[in-house]
C-alpha cells in the first residue's frame, strides 16, 4: 500500500464532513466513512500505529481493535461535525447503569412471580468516563414477602433489610427524583445500560403489571452492553461462540470482579467499569434495544407476549442494515425459569 493509502485524515478533502455538505439522511458522509474504513482495512499493523500515534490514541489491543478505534475516532469526527453528536464517546453524555435484583428460590417453578427486591442504579458521566453517583433502593415484595434462603445466600439481602423496605411503587417515585436531582431526561441526555434486556421483561414489566403502576417511560429504550462488547471486541469468528457474561467481559479485560456477585448495586458497579473501559478504548455506545409493544399481557407474557428488539443505530459496530427486517425476540421464546 503506498503512503497516501496509508494515512487517512478527517481534515482532506476526501473526509471532509462539513456538516453543510450533508444533507438530512447523511448518506454523502457515511459513503465517505466507507472509504476511509477501506482505508484502515488495508493497513499494515505499523502503520496503523503510527496513524494511532498522530491522533493520540491508545494503542493496546490486537490488530482487529485497533482498526475499530480508528474507525470509531473518524467516524465520530465525522458525527460532530453533521452536529449529530456533541461528545467523542456516546450521543448521551450520561449513562444509569442498572442492575435489579428480585426473590428466587433454588428451583423456580414455571408460574413464579419474581418480585423485585433491589432497585440499584450507578451514574456514569460518558464525557469524562468516571462513576459520580449511586442510587440504592430495597424493595419489599407483597406476594412472597419471606426470602427463600436461597436468595439470602445468593444476593446477601437480608429479611430485615426486606422488612423496613419501601413498597416498588415508593422506591420507583424515589428513583425519579433522583433522576431529576441529577437533572436527567430534563437538561441532560441519558440513557440505561443493562446487562442484558430480561431485567425489564422479567422483572421490571412484570412488577409493574403486579403493583398496577405504568411502565416508567425511561426504561423503554436502553443499551444491552453484552452487544456493544462483542461488537467492538469480538473478531466475526467468535463473535457468536463466545460466552459474554458480566464474569466473562470482566475476564476478557483483565479485570477483576468487585465486591459480591448478585449483589445489585455491586453487579452495577462493574458493568459501569465495563462500561468506561469501553469509552476508554474508543467503541461508541448506543442504545441497541428497546420495546416495541406495551400491550397488557398475562403474567410474562406466556400468551401475550410483550416483544423486544434490537434499535437500529447507525454509529454502533455490529448493526445491520437500516432496510433488514429485525428479528422480533418475544417473552414466550425465553426461559422464564433460567435463574437470576
Amino acid at each position: 500500500m503506498s503512503n497516501s493509502d496509508s494515512h487517512v485524515d478527517s481534515d482532506s478533502e476526501e473526509f471532509d464532513c462539513d456538516s453543510r455538505r450533508i444533507p438530512l439522511e447523511h448518506l454523502p458522509m457515511f459513503q465517505r466513512l466507507a472509504s476511509v474504513n477501506g482505508k484502515i482495512n488495508r493497513m499494515k499493523k505499523r502503520q496503523l500505529l503510527d496513524t494511532m500515534r498522530n491522533k493520540m490514541l491508545n494503542t493496546d489491543g490486537e490488530l482487529d481493535v485497533l482498526k475499530k478505534r480508528l474507525k470509531n475516532h473518524y467516524r465520530m469526527q465525522a458525527l460532530i461535525k453533521a452536529k449529530i453528536c456533541e461528545s467523542e464517546a456516546t450521543y448521551f453524555p450520561y449513562f444509569v447503569v442498572i442492575d435489579i435484583e428480585a426473590t428466587c428460590t433454588e428451583n423456580n417453578p414455571a408460574d413464579y412471580k419474581f418480585e423485585i427486591i433491589e432497585f440499584p442504579a450507578v451514574l456514569v458521566d460518558a464525557k469524562k468516563r468516571k462513576i459520580i453517583d449511586h442510587f440504592q433502593a430495597f424493595v419489599k415484595p407483597s406476594i412472597n414477602p419471606k426470602l427463600s434462603e436461597f436468595c439470602i445466600k445468593l444476593t446477601g439481602i437480608t429479611q430485615d433489610q426486606i422488612d423496613n423496605a419501601d413498597s416498588f411503587e415508593v422506591c420507583l417515585t424515589r428513583f425519579t427524583k433522583w433522576l431529576e436531582e441529577h437533572e436527567l431526561g430534563i437538561k441532560h441526555k441519558f440513557s440505561i445500560v443493562t446487562d442484558g434486556p430480561l431485567i425489564w421483561l422479567r422483572f421490571l414489566y412484570g412488577q409493574c403489571l403486579m403493583s398496577e403502576i405504568p411502565y416508567p417511560k425511561f426504561a423503554t429504550k436502553w443499551i444491552n452492553i453484552r452487544k456493544v462488547f462483542k461488537a467492538f471486541y469480538f473478531t466475526k469468528q467468535v463473535k457468536y461462540s463466545v460466552p459474554c457474561n458480566l464474569n466473562a467481559m470482566l475476564t476478557f479485560l483483565d479485570m477483576e470482579f468487585e465486591g459480591n456477585p448478585h449483589s445489585g448495586l455491586d453487579d452495577s458497579f462493574n458493568i459501569s467499569r465495563i462500561c468506561i473501559r469501553l469509552l476508554e478504548d474508543g467503541a461508541f455506545i448506543d442504545q441497541n434495544e428497546r420495546i416495541i409493544s406495551l400491550k397488557t399481557p398475562t403474567p410474562y407474557g406466556k400468551d401475550d407476549p410483550l416483544p423486544v428488539r434490537p434499535v437500529h443505530n447507525i454509529f454502533c459496530d455490529g448493526m445491520h442494515s437500516y432496510n433488514h427486517r429485525w428479528f422480533v425476540t418475544q417473552l414466550k421464546s425465553l426461559d422464564l425459569n433460567d435463574g437470576i
